[in-house]
């Protein structure tokens, strides 16, 4: 079992920072009339702007009606712009993307599938998901409008924030049509060319992938759905050395983190972190608290937790989920984009765009 969790960090004792700020990005409810699947809130700052972007859909999650929107700020996440279509009406999903700023321009990268197919079922009996026909698709930002660049990628739909490599490529973890963890390496600074490579997971569910690059070396944290430890699911690891061209075995961690999309990033110094769902004995699954893990001392090993939110709801009494993160230090504060379930037992991802505001220095 991989170190990933120091001994005595406990994210169950994790706290909330003393100058945490929220903010809605969008409520689907009040902007919509009703409840809506909303989910997977990407960020990051152009041109002095807060750029987010989600997806939305008037019917049922995975479905070809699924749409790629986004909509800014210009005072850090108080205010916000009218939603604006990234992907147009087609008869294909175009889903929850991210965000990469490079050379002045602002680049988004997003799946484009047709749908859901007969789910895979693994020898060892644990179902995934099929997503038909599955590629990557990216647009520009120009002149205040989405530009579509076209398919850049096969089989991928990206996850994690694009991350330099030593050897100029780019990466980005994600997963693919079948739902396994996936990662696209770009050809150098040409955004229109990607490459899929894949770890070996056998017959396990290790699936949306978050990764951590520091020049050759890929380390990669997988949301796992196959392996139960003492009534909790703990993520699963791997990593690679040359790039991610070839990614050593899968091991399961020592942290417990639910069945949701985890993210990798990194603070302005350097040091790692990660933003999860914490897994709770007897509720593996649940999504109720979205805690903040930090590498201090050492490179892959979390030493310090916090907690970012917890969808409790006092008037019922009922737990709301929070889940698929996404984050960006923005000069000496850290933003952290996350789905919001709308209402209680909303359920299907119906979901609110949260914002949650973090001063650095408060993490000490």
């Amino acid at each position: 079992m991989y170190e990933l969790l120091a001994p005595g960090c406990r994210p169950e004792s994790a706290i909330r920072p003393a100058n945490i700020a929220y903010h809605r990005i969008f409520d689907t409810v009040k902007e919509t009339g009703g409840l809506r699947f909303l989910h997977g809130v990407a960020l990051e700052s152009w041109q002095g702007r807060l750029m987010t972007c989600f997806a939305l859909n008037d019917n049922a999650e995975n479905s070809i009606t699924e749409r790629l929107v986004a909509r800014s700020s210009d005072d850090g996440g108080l205010h916000w712009s009218p939603l604006q279509t990234v992907s147009q009406q087609r008869a294909h999903a175009n889903s929850h993307s991210v965000f990469c700023v490079h050379e002045g321009v602002l680049w988004c990268f997003g799946p484009r599938f047709d749908g859901l197919g007969a789910p895979p079922i693994t020898k060892s009996g644990h179902t995934r998901i099929h997503f038909l026909n599955l590629r990557m698709e990216a647009w520009r930002f120009q002149n205040e409008t989405w530009q579509e660049m076209g398919l850049v990628g096969g089989d991928f739909w990206p996850l994690g924030a694009p991350e330099p490599m030593g050897n100029g490529n780019w990466l980005i973890a994600g997963c693919d049509e079948q739902w396994r963890a996936a990662f696209a390496i770009s050809h150098g600074d040409d955004f229109t060319q990607w490459e899929i490579a894949h770890p070996d997971i056998g017959e396990e569910v290790f699936t949306e992938a978050g990764a951590w690059v520091r020049g050759n070396c890929v380390f990669a944290i997988m949301r796992n759905q196959s392996i139960v430890s003492e009534g909790k699911y703990c993520a699963a690891i791997t990593c690679s050395y040359d790039y991610g061209k070839t990614f050593a075995s899968c091991e399961i961690s020592n942290l417990p983190m639910a069945t949701t999309k985890p993210f990798c990033g990194r603070f302005h110094d350097g040091r790692p972190y990660l933003i999860f769902n914490e897994s709770i004995s007897g509720k593996p699954h649940d999504r109720g608290r979205l805690i903040l893990g930090i590498c201090n001392t050492k490179e892959f090993c979390i030493d310090q937790v916090w907690l970012i939110d917890e969808g409790s709801h006092a008037a019922s009494g009922r737990q709301l989920s929070l889940s698929y993160p996404y984050a960006k230090q923005l000069g000496n504060l850290l933003y952290v984009a996350y789905s919001y379930e709308s209402m209680p037992g909303a359920g299907y991802n119906q979901n609110d765009a949260m914002l949650a505001v973090i001063p650095v220095a408060d993490l000490t």
